[in-house]
Order: structure tokens, then C-alpha cells, then sequence
């Protein structure tokens, strides 16, 4: 005897509905971790940038309250293409470079570098900043931030 239609019908979940469902919860679940990832990465980057504008402000504090020093280019210096190296006088400009570079190091990786162009009346300074960004996505190894400033 057949029963009849109503009495046939599926009551709950069968195994490969369950599975499907996890499947499409788990390759979510891994779409959201990977983004998760990227804005970790955007993020350090932003505070890198940050700290770079920082630091050109630190130096440029520097630079302004040392007027008798930033009138004769002492304070310039090259953004070297290699390593960089920090100066060993004990004269004001040096020890001011040397906390900057130091500053730098500090809180942008062991890479970083500065660079300082000052010239003309009004003085007008170019602070470069290098530094790895290499971590993020489309990031280059040797980031450059340049700021022109008015002493």
C-alpha cells in the first residue's frame, strides 16, 4: 500500500546539506581572514607614516630653535642611498641629527634614513624620510616622505 503524499515528506536536514552549508561558512570564513590580514598590514603602515610626519616635525622644532646653526646649511645632509649613518660630533647640529636618526630607527625599522636640504632667504628646508613599507600590498621597499618647510 502506498502511503500518502504528506506522509512522504523529508522531516530535517540530510548530511550533504549540513556539509554544503559548512563549506560555504568556512571558505567565508577564511575570505574575512585574509582581509583581516590586509588591514593589519594597511594599518602598520599608516602608523609608519605617521611616525614619519613625527619625526620631520621633531627635527624641524630642532632645526628652528637652533637659528644661529640653520643659517650656515650646517644642518643639511644627504639622503644616503645605502646605509645610513649617523653623525659623532658633539656640536648641537650633530647631536640634533643624531637623535633624529636615531628617533628614526627607532620607530620606523632599523632601515631608516633622513635627509635634510636647506638653502635661500627665507630659509627652505626639504626633509626627506626613507623607510621599508614593503610589507603591504603595493608597498615599496624604500618608501620616500618629503616635506618642504619654512624655517
Amino acid at each position: 500500500m502506498n502511503k500518502p503524499v504528506e506522509a512522504r515528506r523529508q522531516c530535517g536536514v540530510s548530511l550533504i546539506e549540513v556539509l554544503v552549508a559548512l563549506f560555504v561558512l568556512a571558505f567565508g570564513m577564511l575570505g574575512i581572514a585574509g582581509m583581516q590580514t590586509m588591514a593589519m598590514k594597511a594599518n602598520q603602515s599608516a602608523f609608519e607614516r605617521n611616525a614619519a610626519v613625527i619625526s620631520v616635525n621633531s627635527i624641524v622644532e630642532r632645526i628652528r630653535s637652533n637659528q644661529r646653526w640653520q643659517r650656515d646649511d650646517s644642518y643639511n645632509r644627504a639622503l644616503p642611498t645605502a646605509a645610513c649613518t649617523v653623525p659623532g660630533g658633539e656640536d648641537r647640529v650633530s647631536v640634533d641629527i643624531r637623535n633624529w636618526l636615531n628617533e628614526l630607527s627607532s620607530n620606523l625599522g632599523e632601515g631608516a634614513c633622513g635627509g635634510i636640504n636647506c638653502a635661500g632667504t627665507p630659509v627652505f628646508c626639504r626633509i626627506s624620510v626613507r623607510w621599508d613599507d614593503s610589507r603591504v600590498q603595493g608597498g615599496a621597499a624604500a618608501q620616500i616622505f618629503e616635506v618642504d618647510v619654512r624655517i
